[in-house]
């Protein structure tokens, strides 16, 4: 690992105030060269006299670290009392909205730090006897998934339109159907991509956390199987990022393991990084 990023980790493993964490955590969400954000950024921290140093040690990280280092840092403020994570939340959703835009991809971050933020409930694990395979999900179940993969569409595939853009182009679309396929079989009539808004992708969210437990990580790989073909054909790591952080943080929803093929696009912190857990 380089030294400039060596460094970087070591100064991020020693954050343990609120106000450092805050700092490191919504630099982690800055949209780059977005001025507004930035502002808002600084707005946010003032008072905290290491939010420069912490926010110069958050760009050395490589793009493949900053998912991981970001579920540590929520990690660590998931043990903070509840005014705190409420405020923090509050400061994210400020930092993000500042320049007018909520990008898919900001919307993904967003859910996954109210999830681990939040008091998490029992886990649904479902049946051992229940079956593993997708096609015999109820159809609202389906529904569900064709809706969050439809939304996913918009980041997974290769090539992938500009992340603010709200349509899904031919790959997102090719990658939706090989997904859907999964569920319908040779049924008639597979829902057509369309990404849900806010409040539909939220209440397909909240459907899928009653997936049984054995057909979670099937869903996770189908996910990644059917991106698999667009990844493999880029030489280019940091282009691949965007949809691998989207299925990431869409396993960590889910309350699943990450894939392996998934898990090894990314750059774990050292153990000196540590949480409540990874």
């Amino acid at each position: 690992m380089a030294g400039e990023a060596l460094t970087a980790w070591e100064r991020l493993a020693r954050v343990r105030s609120a106000g450092e964490r805050r700092a490191a955590l919504l630099a982690l969400l800055l949209t780059p060269d977005s001025a507004r954000e930035r502002q808002a950024w600084t707005e946010e921290l003032a008072g905290v006299s290491t939010a420069v140093l912490l926010h110069t040690q958050v760009q050395l990280l490589p793009p493949a670290a900053r998912l991981p280092v970001l579920e540590r840092l929520l990690n660590m403020a998931g043990d903070s009392a509840l005014a705190e994570r409420q405020a923090l939340l509050v400061s994210a959703r400020r930092v993000m909205c500042a320049d007018g835009r909520v990008r898919p991809a900001d919307r993904l971050r967003w859910l996954l730090m109210r999830h681990r933020l939040a008091a998490q409930a029992p886990l649904h694990r479902g049946g051992l006897r229940e079956s593993s395979d997708l096609a015999g999900l109820p159809l609202a179940m389906r529904l569900a998934v064709a809706r969050f993969t439809a939304y996913l569409a918009r980041l997974v595939p290769l090539p992938a339109l500009p992340d603010g853009e709200a349509v899904v182009g031919a790959a997102g679309a090719a990658w939706y159907r090989s997904v859907v396929a999964t569920l319908w079989g040779t049924a008639p009539d597979p829902p057509p991509c369309q990404p849900p808004d806010v409040d539909a992708l939220g209440r397909a969210l909240l459907t899928l956390r009653e997936l049984a437990w054995l057909r979670r990580p099937l869903l996770a790989r189908t996910w990644v199987d059917a991106a698999l073909p667009g990844w493999r054909g880029t030489p280019d790591a940091d282009a691949r990022l965007p949809g691998a952080e989207a299925l990431r943080i869409a396993c960590d929803l889910l309350d699943t393991p990450v894939p392996p093929t998934l898990a090894r696009l990314f750059t774990e912190p050292p153990v000196a990084l540590t949480g409540r857990g990874a």
